[in-house]
Formats: C-alpha cells, sequence, structure tokens
C-alpha cells in the first residue's frame, strides 16, 4: 500500500455554485502537502473554473485534470437524471468537453436542470473518459443501489462497446454499510464485462467539520429552513480526503486505487495561456488593417488639427504628423491596426447614430492614433498625455480600450458589433457574486429560524461598505460588539462561525458590466459559453482574468450614467436653443471655475462629494489642469498632496522642485508628483530612459517588486550619471519618485473624466434647470439624491413644482410657471407608480387633452393601470390637488373609484358605440363621502410615504415663525460657510433627523455623524456620545431638535459642524414663547383642539385660536396661559383642519 499513490478524480470547487466549498489554492496545496501527483476538477454542469484549477494546479507542480461531471436523461426515467463524470485525456477530449458544456449552458431556461442525452456525450465521446458515477446518482451505481440489474447491465456493456478502455466503473465508500451489496454488484458487473473500477469520493467540502456548512448552502440555495430539512444523499464523508485515508479505506481493493493514478497518466491536457488571436476587422478584404489605419488616421489628424486651429501653425503641424508617424509605427509593429479600426468602427458608429460616447477612459486617451480616428477626444499633445503609457513595445500586452456609452443605449452598440462580427464570434464575460458577510448572516439566520430582528441586528454590526466590503472575520477583530454578541449567545456564536464557513463562495453568475470578447471564429469552437435565455448573447465561462490567457481579446462597452444625462439635458436645451452642442463649450468659463471654488458642486460628475466640495473651496480653481489634478488627487494616499498642492497654489508654500530638469514636467503641478505620465517623462529627462522603458519603470515602482527595483534604480543611476548627476543625488531622486509612483494617477484617465465634470458643471452654470430636470430623472430611484437635488435647487432658488397630474410627465420636466422657469416633479417617481402606467397615462393624455375633472380622469384612464396603491401615492402626493378635491376624502374612496373605472371600462367593451353617454348623468366625485381632512402631521408623512423627503411640508415649515425671534440659522449657512480663521462663536440650528451613523475615532472612542434636514438642505453634525445616545433614545422622523453647534474649518480639511448640545425644541425654547397663535380652516376641530390645550400644564404662553376662512379672519383668545412643549406641537399636529402655528 505504501509504494502507491492516489488521485483524487472528484472534485467540486466553489464553482459548483452553492454545492462545492474547495477553492483551487486549497486544492493545490493539500495535493502539494500530501504528495498526489495530480487532481481533477469535476464541477457540475459547467467549465466555470477550469482555467483557475489548471494555472493554480499546474504552478504548484501538481498535474490538472480537466473534467466536468453532467446529468444525463435517457429513455429508462424520464423523470429522473443520472450523473456520469467526463475527463479530458487531450486537446480533442477538451474540445468535446467544451462542445458539451456548452450544450448544457446555453438557453438555461430551457434546461433548467441541465441535463443532456446519452446520444449527445456518445457523439461527442472522444478523447474523454466516462466515470459511471457515485451510488445516489450515477448512471451506473444508482441503478445497482436500486437492484436495477437489467438496466445497469445494458447501460455498461453499452458504454463498454463504445467507449472500451475509457470507460471505468466508480467505487465509493462514503457510506459503505449502505452500499456493500450495491459495490458486490458493480464489482460483478466489472468482471463480467471487463470493465475497470476506480475509487472515487465525491469531495465538496474540506473536512468533517465543514458539513453542516455545506448542508447549509444546500438549504440556502433551496430557500429551505433547517426543519424542512430532508435526508441528504450526502454524508460528512464527502470531504477532500488525503491519499493515506483513501489508500486504507480501498485496502482490499488496490487495484481501484492504482487505476486513479492510470486515469491520471492517460490525461495529458491542461489549459495553459494561449498566444492572443486578434479578430480581423471586417472591412478589410480590398487594402491591408495597416494601410486601412494609415489612411484614416492622417485624414483624420487634418481635421482636427483644422477644427483646433493648429493648421497653420507649421511648427506644430509637424509635432502632430511626428507623433502620428511613430505611433502608427508602433502599432503595426505590435499587430494591433485591426484592434484600433475595430474600436474606432463600433465608436463611430455610435456618434453617427447619436448615441453620447465618453471622451475616453484609461490610458487609451493618450494615442492620437485614437484622437485622429474619433475614438477619444482629447488633444494628447496639448494636455501633455503620453502614448506609451497606453501602448509600450518594450511591454507587450493588450491595448485595452475603456469606452464609455450612453447607459441607456450601450445595448444597442453591443448589437452592431454583434450583427457586424456575427452572433457566433461575440460575447459577454461571465462575473461570480459571491456571499459577502452580511448576506451569508441573514441567509444562515432564516435557514436556522432565528427571529428576523435578531439576524438583522447582527448583521448590521457589521460595515457595510459596498466599494471594499469588510469580512466577517475583519468585523469580528474591529466590531467589539459583534464579539460581544458571539461570546455571549450561542445561538448567535453558530450563526457567526456557520457564516465564516460559507463566506466568500460563489453564489451565483452576472456578467461583466463592460467587457465583451471579440473572436476570429466561432467562439463555441473554443470556450465554453453560458446564457440564461435562447438568444441572449452568451457570456464566457472563464472570467475576465483568464480570458485574455485563452487567446481572446476584451473589449470594454461601458455604460456611463453621466452621458445619459448629459444627452437628456442637451436634448431639453435644444427645445429652444436647436444649435446646442455640449462638445463645443470652451474650457476657460470664469462662471464655471467660481462656481466650483465655492464648492456648489452638488450633481457634478466626480466633484460632488462633501470631502471633494471642501477641497474645491480650498483649491479655487481657475483653469482646466486643476480639475484633472484635484479628480487624481481625491483618492486614498495622493489624497495626502492635496494640502501641499493648494498651499503651493496659492503661494503659501515655495515650490520646490528635486533637480532643474524637472521643472518643466511638474511646473503644472507646482513641482508635485501627480501623474504617471510625469514619472516617466522625468525617467526620460533624468535618466536617459526612453518613455517605453521609463513605462516599464513606472509598473515596477508601482508593484514594489523589490528584485525589478533594485534592476531599476542601478539603470537609473547609470543614466542619470551620464548628465552628471552624483550618484548620491540620484538615489535619493530615484527613492522620491518610486514614493510618488506608488500611487501616481494616470492623467489620461483624469483629464477625460475632468472634461466631462466640466461639462456638468457647465450646464449646471448655464442651464441649471435642464440639467437638474436630467439628474433627476436618472436619480429617480434615490430617495437621498432627489432629497439633495432639492436642497440645491433651493439654494439656487429654482423652483420644483409638485407632481401634478396634468402637468408632470414620466420624466422629471422643464416648465414655465408665472414666468418663472421651474422644474416639475416626474410622476413615475412617486412611490408604488410604475413607470409604464405613467407612459400610457401620459398617451392617453396627449390624446383626449389635459383632465378637465377627477370623473375625466377616471372615464378616459383606466384605474387598473395604477392600481390602488398606485392611485393612493398619486392622492397623497397631490398629484390630484388641481381638481380641488379633498386629499382624504379621496383617499378614503380608492376602492370605490377601482370599482367605478372597471364598470367604465366593461360599459366601453359591450357597448363602444355609446362612449361616455352617461357620463354627465353620475359624478363619481359628488358620490364620495364627506370625512375631515388630513391633519398636518398626515400630511407631512404622506409627503414622505409618496415622495421619499419632504419637498413642500416639511415639519419645520408649520413652525417658521420661530425664525423671526430666535437667531437661528439655516443648513445653507453651514454648507457655506468658508472661515480661515478658527472662530469660538456658538451657532443655533433646528432640524429633524434623517441618518444617526455611529463612528469610532482613531483612539478607538464612539462619536457620532447626526444628519440633520431643515427646508433649506441637509447638514452634518459630529456629536459625541452622550449626545449621540440622547438622539437614539429621543428619535422621531418628525421631532424637531435644537442643536448648539460650533464650526470648526480650513481651506485644507474643509469644515466640521461640532455639537455642543442638542434639546427638543420647544422643550428648550418655551420660556421664550409669549404668543402662540393655531390657525384652524374650519371650527368643526375646535372640540378636539380645546381638549388638547386643557390638558398641557399651566405656563407662560398665551394661545390664539385664529379662523381663516374666505372671507374673514376671526381671532379667539384664550384666558388661561400655557407650558408649549414637544408633546403639545406634536399632539396637536394630528388634528385635522389645522393649517399652521405662529410663535411670537
Amino acid at each position: 500500500m505504501h509504494n502507491q499513490n492516489f488521485v483524487n478524480l472528484r472534485t467540486h470547487t466553489n464553482y459548483s455554485l452553492s454545492e462545492g466549498m474547495l477553492t483551487s489554492n486549497y486544492i493545490a496545496n493539500f495535493c502539494l502537502n500530501d504528495m498526489q501527483p495530480a487532481c481533477a476538477i469535476t464541477d457540475t454542469s459547467n467549465l466555470f473554473g477550469a482555467f483557475e484549477f489548471s494555472e493554480k494546479l499546474f504552478s504548484s507542480g501538481i498535474q490538472p485534470i480537466i473534467g466536468m461531471q453532467v446529468n444525463v436523461y435517457d429513455q429508462y426515467f424520464d423523470g429522473k437524471h443520472f450523473e456520469l463524470v467526463l475527463l479530458a485525456k487531450s486537446k480533442e477530449g477538451y474540445e468535446n468537453l467544451v462542445t458539451i458544456a456548452n450544450k448544457i449552458n446555453i438557453a438555461i431556461n430551457l434546461n433548467i436542470h441541465k441535463k443532456i442525452n446519452i446520444d449527445f456525450l456518445i457523439k461527442h465521446r472522444f478523447g474523454l473518459i466516462f466515470l459511471s458515477g457515485g451510488y445516489q446518482n450515477g448512471y451506473i451505481g444508482n441503478l445497482s443501489l436500486l437492484g436495477e440489474k437489467k438496466i445497469c447491465f445494458d447501460r455498461a456493456k453499452n458504454l463498454k462497446s463504445i467507449l472500451a478502455n475509457d470507460f471505468y466503473i466508480e467505487l465509493q465508500r462514503s457510506n459503505f454499510s449502505e452500499t456493500s451489496i450495491a459495490e458486490k454488484e458493480l464489482l460483478s458487473l466489472s468482471l463480467e464485462l471487463d470493465i475497470p473500477v476506480v475509487a472515487t469520493n465525491d469531495s465538496y467540502f474540506k473536512d468533517k467539520n465543514h458539513f453542516e456548512a455545506f448542508e447549509m448552502l444546500s438549504l440556502i440555495e433551496k430557500s429551505k429552513t433547517i426543519s424542512s430539512k430532508i435526508k441528504s444523499s450526502f454524508s460528512e464523508e464527502n470531504y477532500f480526503k488525503s491519499k493515506f485515508e483513501m489508500m486504507t479505506l480501498f485496502e482490499d481493493l488496490p487495484e481501484a486505487i492504482q487505476n486513479t493514478i492510470i486515469i491520471s497518466q492517460k490525461c495529458s491536457f491542461c489549459l495553459k495561456p494561449t498566444e492572443v488571436s486578434l479578430p480581423r476587422f471586417v472591412n478589410s478584404e480590398k487594402d491591408d488593417e495597416f494601410t486601412i489605419l494609415k489612411n484614416l488616421s492622417t485624414d483624420g489628424l487634418e481635421k482636427r488639427l483644422i477644427e483646433n486651429r493648429i493648421s497653420n501653425d507649421l511648427d506644430k503641424v509637424k509635432i502632430y504628423k511626428n507623433r502620428l508617424a511613430n505611433e502608427l509605427n508602433t502599432i503595426s509593429k505590435m499587430g494591433f491596426s485591426g484592434y484600433f479600426l475595430i474600436v474606432s468602427d463600433f465608436v463611430r458608429w455610435s456618434k453617427n447614430n447619436n448615441i453620447p460616447v465618453g471622451p475616453g477612459r484609461g490610458s487609451g486617451a493618450g494615442s492620437i492614433v485614437a484622437w485622429s480616428i474619433q475614438i477619444t477626444e482629447l488633444d494628447p499633445i496639448k494636455w501633455g498625455l503620453l502614448f506609451e503609457r497606453f501602448l509600450n513595445p518594450d511591454r507587450i500586452s493588450m491595448p485595452d480600450f475603456d469606452i464609455d456609452f450612453c447607459q441607456d443605449r450601450r445595448d444597442e452598440v453591443i448589437n452592431y458589433i454583434k450583427n457586424k462580427y456575427g452572433n457566433e464570434n461575440v460575447a459577454q464575460i461571465i462575473t461570480f457574486g459571491s456571499l459577502q458577510a452580511r448576506a451569508a448572516i441573514r441567509d444562515v439566520g432564516r435557514v436556522l429560524e432565528m427571529p428576523y430582528n435578531q439576524v438583522d441586528q447582527i448583521a448590521k454590526l457589521i460595515p457595510a461598505t459596498p466599494a471594499n466590503p469588510v469580512t466577517l472575520s475583519k468585523a469580528l477583530e474591529t466590531q467589539d460588539e459583534l464579539l460581544k454578541a458571539k461570546k455571549e449567545n450561542e445561538d448567535i456564536s453558530k450563526l457567526i462561525d456557520l457564516s465564516l464557513s460559507i463566506e466568500g463562495l460563489n453564489r451565483h453568475v452576472s456578467t461583466h458590466a463592460a467587457g465583451i470578447v471579440i473572436a476570429e471564429k466561432k467562439l463555441d469552437d473554443i470556450i465554453p459559453l453560458y446564457s440564461e435565455k435562447d438568444g441572449d448573447i452568451p457570456a464566457t465561462q472563464f472570467n475576465l482574468k483568464y480570458i485574455e490567457k485563452a487567446g481572446l481579446v476584451k473589449f470594454d462597452i461601458l455604460g456611463l450614467k453621466t452621458l445619459t444625462i448629459l444627452s437628456l439635458a442637451e436634448k431639453l436645451i435644444k427645445k429652444n436653443n436647436e444649435n446646442f452642442n455640449i462638445s463645443k463649450i470652451t474650457l476657460d468659463d470664469k462662471k464655471v471655475y467660481s462656481m466650483l471654488s465655492e464648492g456648489n458642486t452638488v450633481g457634478v460628475f466626480q466633484l460632488e462629494s462633501k470631502g471633494m466640495q471642501n477641497a474645491l473651496k480650498g483649491l479655487k480653481p481657475d483653469r482646466f489642469e486643476d480639475i484633472i489634478a484635484v479628480v487624481a488627487l481625491y483618492r486614498p494616499g495622493p489624497m495626502e498632496n492635496i494640502p501641499k498642492y493648494i498651499n503651493r497654489k496659492h503661494g503659501d508654500e515655495k515650490i520646490i522642485y528635486m533637480h532643474e530638469r524637472l521643472t518643466n514636467i511638474l511646473a503644472e503641478t507646482y513641482g508635485i508628483f501627480i501623474y504617471q505620465e510625469q514619472v516617466m517623462q522625468a525617467a526620460q529627462v533624468l535618466a536617459d530612459y526612453s518613455l517605453a522603458s521609463a513605462d516599464i519603470l513606472r509598473r515596477a515602482m508601482g508593484k514594489k517588486d523589490k528584485t525589478e527595483m533594485q534592476m531599476q534604480k542601478e539603470n537609473f543611476i547609470a543614466g542619470a550619471n551620464k548628465i552628471d548627476i552624483k550618484t548620491s543625488k540620484a538615489e535619493e531622486i530615484f527613492d522620491q519618485i518610486s514614493a510618488f509612483a506608488g500611487y501616481g494617477f494616470n492623467k489620461s484617465h483624469a483629464a477625460a473624466y475632468a472634461l466631462i465634470a466640466y461639462q456638468c458643471a457647465w450646464l449646471k452654470v448655464h442651464y441649471p434647470n435642464e440639467f437638474f430636470a436630467s439628474l433627476m430623472t436618472y436619480d429617480s430611484d434615490n430617495v437621498d439624491k432627489l432629497s439633495n437635488f432639492v436642497n440645491e435647487l433651493n439654494r439656487m432658488k429654482i423652483e420644483i413644482l409638485p407632481p401634478c397630474i396634468n402637468s408632470s410627465y414620466d420624466k422629471f420636466s422643464v416648465e414655465e410657471f408665472n414666468n418663472k422657469i421651474c422644474i416639475r416633479y416626474s410622476l413615475s417617481s412617486l412611490k408604488n407608480v410604475g413607470n409604464e402606467a405613467v407612459k400610457k397615462m401620459i398617451s392617453i393624455r396627449n390624446k383626449f387633452g389635459i383632465f378637465k375633472s377627477f370623473d375625466h380622469f377616471v372615464d378616459v384612464v383606466p384605474q387598473n393601470l395604477f392600481g390602488k396603491r398606485g392611485l393612493e401615492s398619486l392622492t397623497i402626493s397631490g398629484a390630484f390637488d388641481s381638481f380641488k378635491i379633498s386629499r382624504r376624502k379621496l383617499f378614503k374612496s380608492i376602492s370605490n373609484v377601482l370599482i367605478f373605472s372597471q364598470r367604465i371600462e366593461n360599459d366601453k367593451l359591450n357597448n363602444q358605440n355609446n362612449l361616455f353617454k352617461n357620463v354627465n348623468e353620475f359624478s363619481l366625485t359628488k358620490s364620495l363621502k364627506e370625512v375631515p381632512e388630513f391633519s398636518i402631521f398626515e400630511n407631512e408623512e404622506n409627503e414622505l410615504i409618496s415622495l421619499g423627503f419632504y419637498l413642500e411640508r416639511h415639519p419645520i415649515k408649520k413652525i417658521k415663525t420661530v425664525y423671526d425671534i430666535f437667531e437661528l440659522k439655516k443648513s445653507n449657512f453651514f454648507c457655506n460657510f468658508y472661515n480661515s480663521n478658527q472662530t469660538s462663536e456658538i451657532y443655533k440650528f433646528i432640524g429633524v433627523i434623517k441618518n444617526i451613523f455611529k463612528r469610532k475615532s482613531q483612539s478607538g472612542n464612539l462619536y457620532g455623524v447626526i444628519e440633520a434636514s431643515d427646508t433649506k438642505g441637509n447638514v452634518e453634525i459630529f456629536v459625541d456620545k452622550k449626545d449621540l445616545y440622547y438622539v437614539e433614545e429621543h428619535f422621531n422622523r418628525n421631532q424637531i431638535f435644537i442643536f448648539n453647534v460650533l464650526i470648526k474649518s480650513d481651506r485644507n480639511s474643509g469644515t466640521r459642524v461640532i455639537c455642543q448640545s442638542i434639546n427638543k425644541l420647544f422643550n428648550y425654547i418655551y420660556k421664550k414663547i409669549k404668543f402662540f397663535d393655531i390657525h384652524i380652516t374650519d371650527q368643526c376641530c375646535l372640540k378636539e383642539l380645546k381638549d388638547a390645550i386643557y390638558n398641557v400644564e399651566s405656563g407662560d404662553t398665551n394661545i390664539n385660536i385664529v379662523l381663516n376662512t374666505n372671507n374673514s379672519i376671526v381671532r379667539v383668545t384664550l384666558n388661561e396661559n400655557k407650558k408649549i412643549n414637544d408633546s403639545f406641537i406634536n399632539n396637536i399636529s394630528m388634528i385635522p383642519f389645522l393649517e399652521k402655528f405662529v410663535v411670537k
């Protein structure tokens, strides 16, 4: 036994989605330590992990075997599937495996169980080894367990006659007591038909301790809970076993172990990186691709030079033409002419079809060829962008143009590519969604049937940072409450332990947000594919990392929402200015830089975060280069240089250059290395590097590879010595540049995104209504953003009109109202009101004209279009207010409205010639039952429910006169505050609390950040632990608080509002209120109001009731003075017919 070895031939990685828990790294390390010479990957019905598995094992000195477990059906058992395992012996075998994988995985919706016919497998058997399957579902093994001897014999005989020595009967002993009889049958069958046996163990997880987590994974996938669990066909023995364990298990059948080695020796194929095969540009039959590219580039450059008024400057023209010639030469030598032509073709097609395309993205903007053939829109020479950063003959790698397209029309571009290059040659790229920490906790908690609130509380203790998700193990290290809960509660401990076991495993498939591949020949001949529906563009089964290694070229077709916003804004502007073109605006508009300098960048791409606003206030940008710089700097790492950049720009800090030769390179950024291109240029002027070799240096500095860095340092010093820079100085310069290069940014990318940012800022300055209407349309499902935009419109004194059934559309629109240009709220943005329903309603409105009354609306618009919840949302938002009907009356009658509307629709169907015959005989609105109007509190709540934020009925509005008698600041004061001189002045602010965030300081102390709002906007207020607990205890979304705050601000770090104390508003100011007027609209509320006032304790405030009628105002003064506190305000706010309160 000790002379034998063993190879695992049944291994499920985590690419067996919601089944396998093994990773390729784990398998490689295990095999290496256990001295197993080879291992097979046999994921269920896919080859998702085949390339990764092959690469990981091969690099560890382990032979990878590519295989797949397939589900087979045949004529004997129509409703059941049986498994077979297929292993690739050779390249031919792998190609057949790909064909089989494609048959299974294309149009999953038509084959949800991923079954495949045995005849198809037989047809594509060449180069494959077949294993018979285990006892639970095996094509042969299960029948032996079921006692189906005849069918078992016939199947085995058939496969043996076709496959000869490439068919093996599997023997598994994970539950030997139940399968020993079946094993005897299989051994007998083996002898009778001369079929070799092989020992396997169907492996899914690391060890026995992971079996419970494995079961958990299965229950999560099936949406079942622990109490509904049925006996599993798996056991704790389905773990990845060592060779000693397997040889011990099969000590009596050494040939079964030996056959694992024989099989591995038969399998000589593994996936390795192959040379990239570039697709041919389809229009290049007559001329070669380079000739086409050269002609297009030359003609295109001439046009660009004329457009940019450079053509008359012969010296400059020479520079441009030389750069073009050099780039073309490099492109030709590297064989990438076709790549440039393909990208240029679909970009030009998009522009010709009015699909917005971005100015460039990534390093591709550094190519003058790309600029000439309209791939990019930035002049690389004007803005100092380097071609070698994109394409380097000394660093052979594929060019990679990242192209941004209008988000709404990206699919049109992909369909154009698909039609041009052929459906069979184009695919998207697969991605795999993994179980993140919070999701794992919630899923495991549901399966364990733990109380939802308990699980939710635990999940929320894990920080939510989508851009950089926190792992559960990291959360346990940093979140004391989470660790405490685990230690104190056994159920929670189990929840967390099980979640740790499944966290990070692949759970579902999706497609890459941007990447597609275009192949020279049919993709299904060279790579496994996957698609959910028949007719969908398939995705590659290999993810992005392994696409190029598989010899395919990736093209990035990105959808950028900002381009869609700019496009819609441009359309709105063209209604009054048909010649407007956003690409023709100049980059030196003083009004734009003034707005940016004030930090008023809400809605401006890349520049709208609070931190960026603070940086811009300090920076005071006055040129396009400043925008490029701030886009590059505002990231972790480079952000540390923002204060230095600001101070040097404004002369508060001396500009220092490491060497005089760097002056021209770093003058633009005040002596600071910001861009990767500057690192390359520095190496060129200081150490005699070519730009190509300087790009190699840049990459080495970024990766911090010690061996490569030492070699580059020696080269740098040698080059520097040539121009009389001493070795000590050269070493110093190299080390300083290296420190900067670690986080240097790609200037080409920064410049391209700076241009989009500038276009947004320009529109905000010159066409704010159209710009914000577009912004709000495309962020209509993001309540926080809509609220933020409304606050900004208030600051800009642009009125936003409420939703109206006669004036609103499915998008936010620009409308003239009372001789002012305003923005009208979109109906589609209301909660529970569907976009398609609104579009259909608008088409009816266009046909019949504006609705003259609510009855007219019900007559012509089928109310099942919106349904009960949709009509409720329209009602409480005020969309029907133009019909002069009480909101509450309408709200209480929605069910009757739906019945009435259905009757009208039935009448239309049954008697089409008599449409509207009886319209005037019965009025729906007259039949509605009279009810009291909504109270102030209900109207506030209704606006919050239907819009998601306060548009017209902010809780502070009802007591806005408090600003007249107290010195209070509004939120816009804090947003616009900037004072480099620190002050100890205390300001008062009143607001309702939207959000409470808990934070920990570097020293571990708890503090909070409160987001509070008033009628002008939001303000973030920092509170200490005591005030944080106070707010949590008294939080109510309608409760108005008063904050005493201190402001800390400086040019570099911006403004912080620090809370000194916090109280409920009226509990704090009641002693200073002399008179309190309650305005009502109907005397029927007097009794309820009287009772509320009677129950309030005596105080110093005189209460007056003011009845506002159409003809007069009646004022009643109560004899007894009362104490006006928050409880009283909240109580009377719930009484109908109250209009407002006046504080004096």
